[in-house]
């Protein structure tokens, strides 16, 4: 099946929460860096995720064809402690957004006295 993304959510088919309870951080931190500020940063393709009270990790597809070892390391992972696997639609990146043409500030009456 394939998508444009997927959702991994740390529930077992027994409904049981996968532990331990950071392990959508460790499994992130496979393709995060350190920033220019020496702050922690997780790659645009895999990220940790809450989605309806669990967490999870968003992992787009296009990992599979940048970083194939990291992609397959993820999703054997998932398959192998039977984590729930949801396919996402379309991945919408913060540059497809179009910029509203007009911003007003709120107008504000005053009354002098």
């Amino acid at each position: 099946m394939q998508s444009d993304a997927w959702l991994i959510l740390g529930v077992t088919p027994e409904g049981r929460t996968f532990r331990p309870s950071d392990w959508t951080e460790r499994l992130c931190g496979i393709l995060a860096c350190h920033d220019c500020q020496k702050r922690w940063v997780y790659s645009d393709y895999a990220q940790p995720v809450m989605h309806n009270g669990q967490v999870g990790v968003r992992v787009i597809s296009v990992l599979e064809h940048i970083n194939p070892d990291a992609y397959q390391f993820i999703m054997n992972f998932a398959q192998v402690n039977r984590l729930k696997l949801v396919p996402l639609g379309k991945v919408i990146y913060l540059s497809e957004f179009t910029a509203p043409t007009e911003i007003s500030p709120p107008v504000r009456q005053s009354t002098v006295a």
